[in-house]
């Protein structure tokens, strides 16, 4: 690991998004009725915060002359990692599994 705190920040950032988002898919699995679908729909929702708050910490961070393009780089993992979980669990969610 990097002992530049600006890449820790992010590393640390999207390791807590990602793994909060696998909670809720692990938590949506075992659930029954609405709670499965909502724990199943914040999964991407997740993602999608994650991504939202890495965009304002790159915009500070470019504001600032800092290190964007860690930032950015996290933004769009998790940008497409919120695109891939949406098309997992989204079948799922409007109904288009074969039960």
């Amino acid at each position: 690991m990097t002992t530049d705190p600006v890449v820790r920040r992010a590393f640390i950032h999207g390791c807590i998004t990602v793994a909060l988002a696998l909670a809720a898919v692990v938590a949506g699995v075992g659930a029954h009725g609405s709670a499965r679908t909502v724990l199943l729909a914040a999964c991407p929702l997740i993602m999608l915060a994650g991504a939202v708050v890495a965009g304002v910490r790159t915009y500070r961070a470019y504001q600032a002359d800092d290190r964007w393009p860690v930032w950015q780089a996290l933004l769009w993992f998790l940008l497409t990692m919120a695109l891939l979980t949406f098309m997992s669990v989204g079948p799922e969610l409007f109904g288009l599994t074969a039960n």
